[in-house]
């Protein structure tokens, strides 16, 4: 495991993405550029996911390309939507979409992981001239199916929005645990305890989850499915799957290769031994050069 990494040493940036305040992190050179999409959604109350989830990531890949990492719509320090309709994945993807254009250096190879790796497959489809190739990891979002995150976290016996129940439920997400370091859960609770962050928790818990999220990710799901079978992917597409993941097992993601496959064929499969549903941080050094490889891959024609 490599030594852990803050990425505020690349210095953090912002950008105005349609009147959302957006924090990323930018650094390396060549093209095209790689951009990291964390999973999660916005008002998690148990240790809410961000751009640094990559840290083991970024300083590897930014030797031989230039990353990004993104907080997404109402994460990290990005700005909460302003209006109720945008606390949706629709939301989350407009706003992903929208950043990709404002930062303006396209096309990008997208990274996306669990809820991300659904938004990058999401750009990825409808927008295939901002996408010269795409990589999901781990996403129960995106793979046909039901995830587990209900059965695997049903059992938390700590308050949400408390340090010990982000331990719980990395933990729960996870095969081993040395990634799952001290100050990556430290960060993750100062962002946890932000009022804006707050704020959104409230929102999500006032009806916001129920009666609005989870209803329209259940439809946008399906046309997301119906768009594989019928228009399929437009860029060659990387699957990464921890072979120990407890919420989005493997056989959702070869469900998902199938699928894709079918109207894609530089679809590939790469599975991370002794790896839960973080894969990135628990195999950063495979994940890293099989990440790259990929897109070096693509850009020599491969």
């Amino acid at each position: 495991m490599p030594a852990a990494m803050d990425l505020q040493e690349f210095g953090e940036r912002w950008l105005d993405v349609s009147g959302v305040r957006t924090r990323y992190f930018d650094a390396g050179a060549g093209e095209p550029p790689v951009v990291f999409i964390h999973g999660g959604q916005m008002g998690d109350p148990s240790g809410g996911e961000n751009a640094e989830d990559w840290a083991f990531n970024f300083r590897p890949l930014s030797q031989n390309h230039r990353v990004v990492a993104i907080d997404r719509l109402g994460q990290g320090y990005t700005d909460n939507p302003k209006d109720d309709a945008d606390c949706t994945m629709a939301g989350a993807v407009s706003h992903a979409t929208s950043f990709l254009r404002a930062l303006g250096a396209g096309p990008y190879n997208l990274v996306g992981h669990s809820r991300g790796g659904y938004i990058a497959g999401a750009i990825t489809l409808a927008n295939p001239e901002l996408v010269n190739a795409c990589a999901i990891i781990d996403s129960a979002s995106a793979g046909p199916g039901e995830g587990r995150n209900d059965i695997v976290f049903c059992t938390n016996p700590h308050p949400p929005g408390t340090l010990e129940a982000s331990r719980f439920v990395y933990e729960g997400y996870s095969c081993t645990f040395d990634h799952i370091t001290s100050d990556w859960l430290a960060m993750k609770q100062k962002i946890t305890d932000l009022p804006k962050n707050r704020e959104m928790i409230e929102r999500m818990n006032a009806n916001l989850l129920a009666s609005r999220f989870l209803p329209d990710f259940v439809e946008d799901r399906d046309r997301f499915f119906e768009r594989i079978a019928s228009d399929g992917f437009r860029r060659p597409v990387l699957l990464v799957w921890g072979y120990d993941d407890p919420t989005a097992p493997l056989q959702m993601g070869l469900d998902l290769f199938d699928a894709i496959a079918k109207n894609q064929p530089r679809t590939s499969f790469h599975v991370l031994n002794k790896a839960g549903h973080f894969s990135f941080r628990e195999r950063p050094q495979e994940f890293n050069r099989v990440i790259s490889d990929f897109f070096t891959g693509v850009a020599q024609g491969d």
